[in-house]
């Protein structure tokens, strides 16, 4: 019998009647198949989904996958669920019926339909992502009825009436941000040929309008949607000439750095646009320098990786070098970083350090000042990547120069060189 960590009471044990037979537990939304055998819906659809066409307790071919649903049986259910309710049981919920391709493919087309208000698409887009967030049936049903095409075309269609310049029409502005939501959460079921297929400058446009807007919700969705679509050189350039989109980005980091969920996803879109070369200079005269920087001191452990993995791209080029160096904070927040945070933002830490101090002299001056001497010395020492283990030593020999020399003396039975 279970104990509830919680109420620290034991639990009921659950009738077997009670239980699928695939996962053993409760059920939540008992399905009849043909057989006659009753399984958990979400258990017997993934069973569906990988591959088998039998029914898994008699292993009878089952040509029809119609899941029947056992309203007596989930109704047994719910009254024990009651019944044992002081016992630290919850009722489960009455569960919605799926989505059948008639539907979604209804839902689609009133997507597209142009007789539709702003508002009322509004209310169709909502119910559309709570469906999508009911089940994976419905997410691949919404999908297979050509919902990706449609909501795409439906961002798009905004941009001639939108403007960085002029209050936002805030009808235009839900609706573009219901959709965006929506896509967000379907487009990773698709293969990446179709992620390409939708992106457009109109579709970008929209998304920098919505990025530049105050509603954080709406600006984590279109960053989050920028990731997704960004998957080639030549998806990144397009999203790069996007009018004030890195500064969209760099926005969401500068405005909301006190909401994790908004940081993580502008820097992973930060991310995705700057591994493509020809956006590093667009990046760095996005300003895309300051804010990460000044990031670098209250960010979590990943934020931080993730803000180090796009300075070391823009430490690349010699305008993000140059910015980087025009920072007061760069190197001592760099120095600093290095063995406090994780293995991978030392190695990443060194690697930006590296390239500012072999295009600038000055830079290797500033980084002993700041104690990267001894940094350098306790990480070779530690148990590192062999890659983080080169960069230092690299860096080393760039510091042997600037060090003192009774500093070098103290250090003279565990130099690396």
């Amino acid at each position: 019998m279970a104990i509830s960590p919680v109420l620290d009471i034991q639990l009921p044990r659950v009738p077997t009647l009670f239980r699928c037979p695939i996962s053993l537990e409760l059920m939540k939304d008992p399905v009849t198949l043909s057989t006659g055998l009753t399984y958990d819906r979400s258990s017997i659809e993934k069973w569906f989904d990988d591959g088998h066409h039998t029914c898994p307790g008699t292993m009878q071919l089952v040509k029809v996958r119609d899941l029947v649903p056992n309203h007596t049986l989930r109704r047994l259910i719910q009254e024990w669920c009651v019944a044992n309710k002081s016992r630290g049981i919850e009722r489960i919920p009455t569960p919605k019926q799926p989505l059948d391709d008639e539907q979604a493919s209804h839902l689609v087309r009133q997507i597209s339909s142009a007789e539709l208000s702003g508002r009322a698409k509004s209310r169709l887009l909502r119910n559309l992502r709570a469906s999508c967030k009911e089940s994976e049936k419905n997410r691949k049903c919404i999908a297979g009825a050509g919902a990706i095409p449609a909501l795409s075309s439906l961002v798009s269609s905004f941009q001639p009436r939108i403007s960085f310049d002029r209050p936002s029409n805030l009808e235009d502005l839900q609706c573009c941000e219901d959709a965006v939501a929506v896509l967000v959460i379907l487009l990773p079921l698709e293969i990446e040929s179709l992620r390409k297929s939708i992106i457009n400058p109109s579709l970008l446009a929209v998304l920098s309008w919505i990025l530049h807007r105050r509603n954080t919700e709406g600006q984590i969705n279109a960053a989050r949607l920028l990731e997704l679509v960004a998957t080639d050189d030549e998806s990144k350039s397009m999203v790069g000439a996007t009018e004030r989109l890195i500064p969209g980005l760099v926005k969401l980091v500068k405005e909301d750095s006190a909401y994790p969920r908004a940081v993580r996803a502008s820097l992973t879109a930060l991310l995705a646009i700057v591994s493509c070369r020809k956006n590093l200079v667009k990046a760095v005269q996005g300003g895309v320098v300051p804010p990460l920087i000044e990031l670098l001191s209250e960010a979590s452990r990943l934020n931080t990786e993730r803000a180090l993995a796009v300075l070391e791209f823009v430490a690349r080029c010699a305008e993000g070098r140059e910015a980087l160096m025009d920072h007061s904070l760069s190197v001592p927040m760099l120095v600093k970083i290095i063995l406090t945070v994780s293995d991978l933002a030392s190695e990443r830490a060194v690697g930006i350090l590296l390239l500012m101090c072999q295009a600038d002299d000055s830079v290797v001056q500033a980084a002993a000042s700041e104690g990267a001497f001894t940094q350098m010395i306790l990480l070779i020492q530690a148990d590192n990547t062999s890659e983080t283990n080169h960069r230092a030593r690299q860096f080393l020999k760039l510091l042997r120069g600037a060090v003192p020399r009774e500093c070098m003396h103290d250090f003279a039975f565990t130099m690396p060189f």
